[in-house]
């Protein structure tokens, strides 16, 4: 029995398709959709095609990567569940793109990282793409209509995020409810500062720090004045 009760939990288990990665290269060119500029090694993946969901975790790492100008508006697509990682990289659009990133239509949802320094320079997020900004990053996203579409976005304390489109009132109207602060919902000037960006065309979004935040760097630097005298 207790052979059989064993056998029976692993193969649901076993059962399981397994989640790997596919990893930026850039070993022909900085465009997404050129196969050669991924290592599919360790991926059930085969593809990165525009408008094609990934079944798979995305990861860029000290990358230049350029979403092509193909006529029309297409997006970097990830599948429910997956996520697409920026670490100390740069996704970006051809001069003339209005491209973007995403999940897949309908779908549940997927994570886009932006950290260590990265930058995602968009014209939209879209369908579900739940975008997580660390301190050391910046989003700027160039659409006018509908740029954070059926998504949300997530600061923390260092984090940029600019519009190039949509003047601050235009943000505080369609947007603010989908922007958040370490989870919290944004306020202006409480939590996040808005600001004009890009002449008078835009708006570009910096986190306030909090409280204590403030202190411990007054204290630090109290400390370094007291051992100076000393």
């Amino acid at each position: 029995m207790k052979t059989f009760q064993t056998v029976s939990i692993l193969f649901p288990l076993l059962a399981l398709p397994a989640s790997a990665t596919v990893i930026w290269t850039g070993a022909t060119s900085n465009d997404p959709f050129e196969g050669s500029n991924w290592d599919f090694t360790s991926s059930t993946a085969s593809a990165v095609d525009s408008n094609v969901s990934v079944a798979d975790d995305l990861t860029i790492t000290n990358g230049n990567v350029e979403i092509p100008n193909l006529g029309g508006q297409v997006r970097l697509q990830v599948a429910n569940g997956f996520s697409l990682t920026l670490n100390n990289s740069i996704l970006g659009l051809v001069a003339g793109g209005n491209d973007g990133v995403g999940g897949e239509p309908g779908g549940t949802g997927m994570v886009i990282n932006v950290t260590n320094g990265s930058q995602l320079n968009a014209f939209f997020v879209v369908n579900g793409a739940d975008v997580q900004v660390d301190g050391t990053s910046s989003v700027t996203l160039g659409g006018g209509g509908n740029p954070v579409n059926f998504s949300t976005i997530n600061l923390t304390s260092g984090s940029v995020l600019s519009f190039s489109g949509e003047t601050p009132a235009a943000f505080t109207t369609e947007h603010l409810t989908k922007i958040t602060v370490d989870g919290a919902a944004a306020v202006d000037g409480v939590n996040i500062n808005v600001a004009t960006f890009n002449g008078a065309s835009g708006s570009q979004v910096t986190v306030i720090p909090e409280p204590s935040h403030v202190v411990l760097l007054g204290l630090g630097g109290l400390l370094g004045f007291v051992r100076r005298r000393r």
